[in-house]
């Protein structure tokens, strides 16, 4: 199968309905799901309010050649409200001088204002000082210059951010901007790591003969939370199939083992799975070519190898989509999209024949290979490619290199797609 074929699969067979929701503060939504629709009850900005720190004034009283003469009636500092009510004509003018108001950046702009002159192009003191009674204007303002208005950014009722989209901190500010303390967001997918092999051991502790570190749990639960998932279960698993079913549990969403998924003769999800109509593939990719998924009770399982780049790679492809569709995010299919970007090699190196590859890759941009000076260049991050088991390499690459099943080589300088890794 190839990896789009045996991902349709994964979603064909195993239930994966949009969790459910709750509603969280603005701090603690940073990597949250936005579940419905963000609609705007503010206006943004909610006033018309000064762009600049200067004089509040009317066009129409610059008359003649300037300089221009304006008696000052008032300060207007961020926070205070301005004159609100529509003064009469009369009231327009002080001692034969037309008025102004000192104004700073973001205070609602007096009603009978409509434009902004900025400080630097008076005579007034610049920082802090007393208001002055009378100010010299030396630049004619355009109409409307340095106004911000109500709703030119956006206004109330209409939308703001679309449902599915992960909450960064620009989307938190401007939530708090149109109105929003809190956000109704997407419940955490509560995950299950299972790393199978009886040659684990636990990170930190000193290795026997034949044993290595379990790298694998850490990979993965990490993924796991990065993606917008909590891994609530943790666990090493031995090499029989009895001890793995025993290790299954049952009050999470998903569940994401490594190992055991090949042809040997102690793979224990291979042997646990085939008993329980669970499915295997052989998936036309590299690394991470033998792949599983089925069901515990009504728990979605996804089996990926066990090797660490096979491991990352397959849940690029794999596992954060499926934990996408849970989240009610936009499809995560980029692997194999038209509009995939695009780099140049910057070194050649091989590529398994039949079989699509996923390198580990350093991104270099400005390396200067299109005309105008400008793309960007990927290098494999170890030189021996994309050996699936290069796990103390891999922390280097920034995006996985995707070469065609029917590309046996990379030339220095070929255009290679790459998908954020």
């Amino acid at each position: 199968m190839t990896p789009e074929e045996y991902r349709q699969l994964i979603y064909d067979n195993l239930p994966h309905a949009t969790l459910g929701t709750e509603a969280v503060a603005l701090a603690d939504g940073l990597g949250r799901t936005l579940a419905h629709d963000a609609i705007a009850k503010l206006d943004v900005p909610p006033f018309d309010n000064s762009a600049m720190d200067g004089f509040a004034v009317r066009g129409e009283d610059f008359r003649g050649e300037g300089p221009w003469e304006f008696a000052v009636v008032e300060d207007v500092a961020a926070g205070v409200v301005g004159q609100e009510r529509s003064l009469g004509d009369a009231e327009l003018r002080e001692g034969g001088l037309p008025i102004a108001a000192r104004i700073m950046t973001g205070a609602p702009v007096p009603k009978w204002a409509d434009a902004v002159v900025k400080v630097e192009d008076t005579d007034a003191p610049r920082g802090a000082s007393a208001m002055p009674r009378r100010v010299r204007i030396d630049a004619r303002p355009k109409p409307q210059a340095n106004v911000r208005f109500a709703g030119e950014d956006l206004t109330a009722g209409t939308r703001a951010i679309e449902a599915g989209t992960v909450l960064g901190p620009r989307a938190l500010s401007a939530l708090a901007s149109i109105g929003y303390g809190e956000v109704e967001v997407r419940r955490k997918p509560r995950v299950a790591v299972l790393s199978t092999g009886a040659e684990l051991t636990a990170p930190g502790k000193e290795p026997g003969p034949g044993m290595i570190p379990d790298s694998n749990s850490t990979l993965l639960a990490t993924l796991v939370r990065k993606a917008g998932g909590e891994p609530t279960v943790v666990r090493t698993v031995a090499d029989t199939a009895e001890e793995f079913g025993a290790a299954l549990p049952v009050d999470v969403d998903l569940i994401v083992t490594s190992g055991g998924v090949s042809m040997g003769a102690f793979d224990p999800v291979k042997e646990y799975g085939l008993a329980h109509d669970w499915t295997f593939e052989k998936v036309t990719m590299q690394p991470g070519k033998p792949q599983g998924h089925g069901l515990a009770g009504d728990i979605p399982v996804i089996a990926v190898p066990g090797n660490p780049v096979s491991v990352a790679v397959s849940f690029r492809l794999f596992v954060r989509p499926f934990l996408t569709r849970l989240l009610g995010q936009p499809e995560d299919l980029v692997d194999a999209a038209p509009g995939c970007a695009m780099a140049r090699a910057g070194a050649s190196w091989r590529s398994s024949a039949g079989r699509r590859q996923f390198l580990p890759g350093k991104l270099m941009t400005g390396a200067g290979w299109q005309e105008d000076g400008g793309g960007a260049v990927v290098v494999p991050v170890h030189e021996l490619g994309s050996g699936s088991h290069l796990v103390a390499a891999m922390h280097a690459a920034d995006v996985l290199a995707v070469v065609e099943a029917d590309v046996e080589a990379v030339a220095e300088g070929d255009a290679v797609k790459i998908i954020d890794f």
